[in-house]
């Protein structure tokens, strides 16, 4: 059996089911505060001029790629605490729970919510969301795949 998530030794991780690479850390736990979406676009600019993992085409993950991070059965636990952020260990996680996507409607824009799975619209100028910035393209039909039901279901075994 073969771990979903791939630590790069890079500062990503990579989905070995949706092929997504993530950022393994995110904007909150490195500037110590919830961010803007309007913000959110610097952060990402900021990490594809670092080149990040060696890469330069990050960007803001869509509503699906986010929400297939959400780990109904895994409370994060940190430093002998459990919280209840629902997203695998490997990932670094501190506080915010919130994370902007790329989906907008005019002033605002979806933040999707890892303490209760929820989406919510939010103007874009709060300081509502933080950033985990992803790459690579996957394809939602993915989700109703029986094979990838399947995968899902063997690694967490």
């Amino acid at each position: 059996m073969s771990a979903r998530f791939i630590d790069n030794a890079n500062n990503t991780i990579s989905d070995s089911i949706t092929g997504l690479m993530w950022q393994e850390s995110y904007a909150y736990l490195e500037t110590g505060n919830n961010i803007s979406w309007y913000d959110a676009q610097g952060y990402i600019e900021k990490l594809n001029n670092q080149k990040l993992g060696g890469y330069s085409d990050w960007r803001l993950p869509e509503r699906l790629e986010i929400q297939s991070l959400y780990e109904i059965a895994l409370p994060f636990k940190s430093r002998g605490k459990t919280f209840i952020l629902h997203i695998d260990p490997i990932f670094e996680f501190s506080y915010g729970s919130c994370f902007w996507t790329s989906r907008t409607r005019l002033s605002a824009a979806l933040g999707f919510e890892f303490d209760v799975g929820d989406i919510h619209w939010y103007p874009k100028g709060s300081l509502t969301g933080t950033v985990r910035a992803v790459r690579n393209k996957w394809s939602p039909q993915q989700l109703i795949d029986p094979e990838w039901v399947r995968n899902m279901f063997d690694n967490r075994k």
